[in-house]
């Protein structure tokens, strides 16, 4: 199971062996909020925003949760 570990408020890494590629798709306008809070956010790619923004969300729903 992969160890999530925070380097700062917005960057978060998984600190495991493999990573996988999946493939999605987006309506334009979710892909236009992601491009809009990239460059706000100085993500250097969208995989590395949405990679962020599911840790956060996986992080949230354990909180919730349990």
């Amino acid at each position: 199971m992969a160890k999530v570990i925070q380097l700062d408020e917005k960057t978060f890494i998984l600190d495991e062996e493999r990573t996988y590629v999946i493939t999605f798709k987006l309506e334009d306008e979710i892909l236009n909020l992601i491009d809009n809070n990239m460059e706000r956010s100085n993500y250097n790619s969208r995989s590395d925003l949405i990679r962020d923004a599911i840790v956060e969300y996986i992080n949230y729903l354990k909180g919730k949760y349990g």
